[in-house]
């Protein structure tokens, strides 16, 4: 199963970037998603669930539309949070954040299956791995951003 990963510090509480970043509703707000629907559950918890269009998934010239539904299957509020994927690309999202002397580290990790045989397998290598890679990081750059705002003077 291929992985990506991200890292970024974040100079807000532990507790303000995982609350952002468990809300279905405020995610389309620092993430690059569509739009989000069929929400169940409350933020956070294990079981609640969320579809999750993504925004300008692209293979070579063709937009692919990607729809994922991510459910969370465990928590440790603040410090963890993982979700289970299923839809356009089936695997696990996790997020573990650690408390720094200048601020939270966010690490990211996001296995993902790739379909479609040695198709698939050599699409991952040419194309999908990056796509991923720019995702997840615009992912970390956004909540960055957006958690960071919330806490300018």
């Amino acid at each position: 199963m291929p992985i990506v990963e991200t890292n970024i510090l974040i100079n807000a509480p532990a507790i303000t970037i995982f609350d952002t970043m468990v809300d279905p509703e405020s995610i389309p707000k620092w993430a690059p998603i569509d739009y989000v629907s069929n929400i169940k559950g409350n933020p956070g918890e294990i079981g609640s669930s969320a579809d999750y269009a993504l925004a300008d998934y692209k293979l070579l010239l063709f937009r692919v539309n990607v729809t994922q539904t991510m459910t969370v299957v465990e928590v440790d509020s603040p410090h963890k949070i993982v979700y289970q994927m299923e839809g356009g690309f089936p695997g696990k999202w996790t997020y573990i954040l650690k408390t720094e002397r200048n601020g939270v580290r966010v690490n990211t990790e996001v296995h993902y299956t790739v379909r479609y045989g040695l198709i698939g397998r050599i699409a991952n290598k040419a194309l999908i791995y990056r796509m991923h890679q720019k995702k997840t990081e615009e992912f970390a750059t956004g909540l960055k951003a957006f958690c960071e705002s919330m806490f300018a003077t």
